[in-house]
């Protein structure tokens, strides 16, 4: 097989995944209710959609640059592509939610590009820390020493390092409230 063939097929299996992966982030924004208060708990008619899109530069009929967004199955998604994940949500509810927190895993097949919304935060190791990208650090384990000892460096945490999104809601969704949650990455 060739290896263009065998990078769309890896593709085609990393947007499938991305699906999976939002699915399990709209089931975690409900993670924190414990199952015998969730019936009660007016954050349980917040419900979310979530979709991704392919973003892609064009040209229009005049030939100035344009950004369209276009879905998975619409277009070959290759490595290098952005991809744009956008959560919908709506309170279906007859009150305002208050508490309410979406978290978003970010797959291993995408790298973090940036997240629209500025309040948002993100961990770097794995959804236990939250925090602004530029105030986390990254422990690597360095190469050996000449002693066989191992060592580490802390270093400034960069968008690639980024492995999930959380946006808590800092004001109530009125009743039938709604709006996107939106952030971008690339397939790796």
């Amino acid at each position: 097989m060739s290896s263009k063939r065998t990078i769309l097929i890896e593709t085609a299996i990393v947007i499938g995944l991305l699906g999976a992966g939002i699915a399990t982030a709209q089931a975690a924004q409900g993670a924190p209710l414990q199952a015998a208060v969730q019936a009660a708990d007016p954050r349980a008619n917040v419900k979310i959609e979530s979709k991704v899109l392919v973003e892609r530069a064009e040209r229009d009929a005049a030939g100035q640059p344009v950004t369209k967004l276009y879905a998975p199955s619409d277009v070959k998604v290759i490595p290098g592509d952005k991809l744009v994940f956008v959560n919908s949500y709506r309170n279906n509810g007859g009150t305002a939610v208050t508490g309410f927190v979406v978290n978003n895993p970010i797959h291993s097949a995408v790298a973090f590009a940036d997240v629209k919304e500025d309040w948002a935060m993100v961990s770097v190791d794995g959804g236990k820390n939250f925090g602004k990208l530029t105030a986390l650090t990254i422990t690597d384990a360095a190469a050996e020493t000449a002693e066989a000892e191992s060592a580490s460096i802390t270093r400034a945490a960069q968008p690639n390092d980024v492995t999930h999104i959380r946006w808590a809601f800092n004001k109530a969704i009125a009743a039938g409230a709604s709006g996107e949650l939106r952030f971008s990455g690339v397939v790796k």
